[in-house]
């Protein structure tokens, strides 16, 4: 446990060290929240509380610290960076834990790429601090010299054999699925990401298509968001964000009543959010990386340990 702890304890100094380096400012913003993720394939866990005269609430502990943060940079704070626990329900897997830790940054005034260029340099500076130049896990080394990037459009026409990822009849026939969202995360995670861990260098995934844009802005008929594998382990997430208030109103409507964030649709309609990029890196995988180990044994106490004590 020593071990783990000293590795841990390397790593967040390292990415606060990158952090400050950069000129941001960690911040620090409500886990129990109002409000659900508007992510349909998000769930949060629920949480019961009453105030002093016995009224009941039903909050959310947060699956990120994200619409916080934005309301931070909209009142003109243009850095900011996260280091949080976040809780999604349903998560217990090799690579999943209900509760984790996340580093979440926002950069006003740039965009998804430049997210991509800090997010592989946090991997660089993490790997320093352990005196590494690469990442041995589960057989595979990846070097962290370079990264490489493909589209996913190349990435479909590359791995899938698929001619245009926008075609909803072709990837649908290629997965022999009905429905395209199933048929492309289906082809995603049998094709593609295979492919992607075959690779000896951190790869970049970006522009997704529209239909899977979450909140980032649109560019023609694809989204501004990256996605990082590491020895096909997803890392981290990124976006050139949305600022405008009626892209965020209908995406928090898509998931219903409580998923609109009402304080932050508030602050929308004086003015739109400044221009910037947004990244989510899951701290918890990062160590699971560096140390090729489970997503168990890199937490201390995970919930799939608290369950066995159940038994």
């Amino acid at each position: 446990m020593e071990n783990l702890l000293k590795t841990r304890s390397k790593l967040l100094k390292a990415i606060r060290d990158f952090f400050e380096s950069e000129g941001f400012i960690e911040v620090e913003t409500p886990i129990l929240v109002p409000y659900e993720n508007p992510d349909s394939n998000v769930s949060n866990v629920k949480v019961t509380f009453h105030d002093l005269t016995g009224k009941e609430y039903e909050w959310f502990l947060h699956t990120s610290p994200e619409f916080f943060m934005k309301r931070i940079v909209w009142h003109g704070v243009p850095r900011i960076y996260q280091i949080i626990k976040v809780f999604r329900d349903g998560e217990v897997t090799k690579f999943h834990n209900v509760e984790f830790t996340m580093v979440e940054w926002y950069r006003a005034n740039s965009d998804y790429r430049q997210g991509m260029k800090e997010t592989f340099e946090i991997l660089r500076c993490c790997a320093s601090v352990l005196g590494k130049d690469e990442i041995s896990f589960q057989g595979r080394k990846v070097f962290l010299d370079k990264f490489l990037s493909f589209s996913v459009k190349d990435a479909f026409k590359e791995f899938a054999k698929i001619e245009n990822v926008l075609d909803k009849d072709e990837v649908k026939a290629k997965a022999r699925e009905n429905d395209y969202e199933t048929a492309f995360f289906k082809l995603l995670v049998d094709k593609v990401e295979p492919a992607l861990r075959e690779f000896n260098y951190p790869v970049f995934l970006y522009d997704y298509p529209k239909s899977f844009s979450a909140m980032a802005k649109l560019k023609d008929s694809f989204s501004e968001r990256f996605e990082l594998y590491v020895a096909g382990v997803e890392l981290a997430n990124g976006y050139t964000e949305l600022v405008d208030f009626e892209s965020y109103k209908r995406k928090f409507l898509e998931k219903g009543e409580k998923a609109v964030d009402k304080g932050f649709l508030d602050l929308l309609k004086q003015r739109p959010l400044p221009d910037c990029e947004g990244v989510a890196l899951g701290f918890d995988r990062l160590v699971m990386l560096f140390l090729d180990k489970s997503i168990d044994e890199v937490i201390t106490f995970s919930i799939s340990k608290l369950l066995d004590e159940q038994d």
